[in-house]
């Protein structure tokens, strides 16, 4: 049985995964939650602090949400290349957000991460087996509060959901941010991928 970590998002326990980890399981993986505290410090140190809290051994797959995704290939990235499996990110801001933009002002309530996740270029993913899923659920007109452009889930556009991966390793799906890695399409999307590196048939 193969390992899956399985991060949280900001703001967020591992509670709010404990469903796509149940899922993940009964599809023949040996889920691993890990709750880290996504208000107290930066990025780098989160990451730094989830990669001592892995498995000493083994391969390793990776599912994360929103901030999550993020750390999903910080967090790999430390691992030896032998040990990296497929990753799967789930409304991730691989380009940031204008959300976090437009929310800098509660900075200190929410915490250091959010300040590093307003608009940018992306990290380096070469080599990383990535499926990035995005939502669509967030109507046109609530781009007026979030600033945010395009189809988006409320909170991470598209493009920056679907980041650097490649065509045939993305997928969108009508969800919303803050439930979406708990929707039954995007376990089973996230399940697949795992399983065969594709989302499709």
């Amino acid at each position: 049985m193969e390992t899956v970590i399985i991060l949280h998002g900001l703001s967020r326990t591992m509670a709010s995964m404990r469903r796509i980890a149940n899922f993940l399981e009964e599809g023949g993986f040996d889920p691993v939650l890990i709750d880290y505290p996504s208000g107290r410090t930066t990025i780098e140190l989160l990451s730094e602090s989830i990669f001592g809290l892995l498995p000493s051994a083994g391969k390793l797959h990776f599912v994360g949400h929103s901030l999550g995704g993020v750390l999903t290939i910080r967090v790999a990235k430390m691992l030896p290349k032998e040990r990296i499996g497929r990753i799967v990110q789930i409304g991730a801001p691989n380009f940031g957000s204008e959300v976090a933009e437009r929310a800098s002002i509660f900075g200190k309530l929410i915490g250091p991460a959010l300040s590093e996740l307003v608009p940018h270029s992306g990290e380096d993913t070469v080599g990383l087996d990535i499926g990035a899923i995005a939502g669509t659920a967030a109507i046109p007109a609530y781009g007026l509060i979030t600033g945010i452009d395009g189809e988006n889930d409320g909170k991470v556009s598209v493009a920056s959901a679907w980041g650097n991966t490649p065509i045939n390793k993305k997928i969108s799906f009508p969800v919303a941010h803050s439930i979406m890695m708990q929707d039954r399409r995007v376990m089973q999307a996230s399940l697949r991928f795992l399983s065969t590196g594709r989302f499709t048939e």
